[in-house]
């Protein structure tokens, strides 16, 4: 049976890839504390000790804004170091790795779906970091597995008792929340993307994995959407009233910039062996059912 390690464990994609694994391999989830892909000789105990038949990285630093400021020093330790870290150790041991990057590393001036062969041109450090992170993976073996994702929500993690790191982002949950205490809110209108459901991503990742893949691919649940039409989509499913006040990227003024389309093609994916991603509105009406009955659960 072949035996995956999942660093990065507290993600919300390692997550999901722990709980959808296939019944022919096997997955020890490993967070950050157990494993720090920036620390070379806990990466290497950790492959000593696990024995595993490849590496997959869940760890990414992915505040977009605060990497523009006081967290670029971290985004780079994580997002380039540290994958550089992991590409030598599972090297040297002569095992793979599969490698998260994103949609980010566009510079979204192009009007129709991105593919893997397309021109990369980040326009924020937290872009440029992941891109230097997949051509470190890409470089280090042809055997490694690169796969880019945009947008993800999922059921949320919440960080250990005592641990200092922050929730993931979520934008559905966030959204709701934030709906819930206020009459409207300003979301940007001009930048257009996927949502993607990550036990959608989960079981394309397998399913590459399953085929044997090797080299860089792009996963993502089907459709297209705008940031403020994606609020108004999740307060309708959410049966929430609140108003949404479409701005554009400018008048928001966030620190770091943005693809202003940023949407990938599965087209490589589907032609390697994975099954085609649902549509993000299908998928979005599924996580929020699974939060109601979540929340439904926790309340007894």
């Amino acid at each position: 049976m072949k035996r995956f390690l999942i660093a990065g464990g507290n993600g919300q994609l390692a997550q999901a890839l722990h709980l959808s694994v296939p019944p022919e391999f096997e997955c020890t989830l490993a967070t950050r504390e157990v494993v720090d892909i920036t620390d070379a000789a806990a990466v290497r105990a950790a492959l000593g000790r696990h024995q595993p038949a490849a590496v997959i990285n869940g760890a990414a630093y992915n505040l977009v804004d605060a990497a523009e400021g006081d967290g670029m020093a971290a985004a780079v330790a994580i997002n380039v170091h540290g994958v550089a870290t992991l590409t030598h150790a599972c090297r040297d041991a002569g095992i793979p790795l599969v490698h998260f990057s994103t949609d980010f590393v566009f510079d979204g001036r192009k009007l129709m779906p991105y593919v893997e062969e397309d021109a990369t041109g980040p326009i924020s450090t937290y872009g440029a970091t992941k891109l230097a992170g997949e051509n470190i993976a890409l470089l280090g073996s042809d055997r490694n597995l690169v796969i880019r994702v945009c947008r993800l929500f999922g059921p949320a993690v919440e960080p250990a008792a005592g641990s200092n790191r922050k929730p993931a982002g979520n934008f559905p949950l966030l959204m709701i929340r934030l709906g819930r205490e206020r009459e409207s809110l300003r979301v940007v209108s001009d930048q257009i993307g996927t949502p993607s459901y990550t036990p959608d991503l989960a079981r394309g990742v397998w399913q590459l994995l399953q085929a044997g893949a090797t080299g860089l691919f792009q996963v993502s649940n089907e459709g297209e959407v705008s940031f403020d039409d994606y609020a108004r989509e999740v307060f309708r499913q959410a049966g929430v009233s609140c108003q949404v006040e479409s701005v554009t990227s400018a008048e928001y003024a966030a620190p770091a910039r943005r693809p202003a389309y940023s949407v990938m093609s599965n087209r490589k994916a589907i032609a390697a062996g994975m099954l085609p991603l649902r549509d993000w509105r299908e998928a979005l009406g599924e996580f929020l059912e699974f939060n109601r009955k979540d929340a439904k659960a926790q309340r007894k």
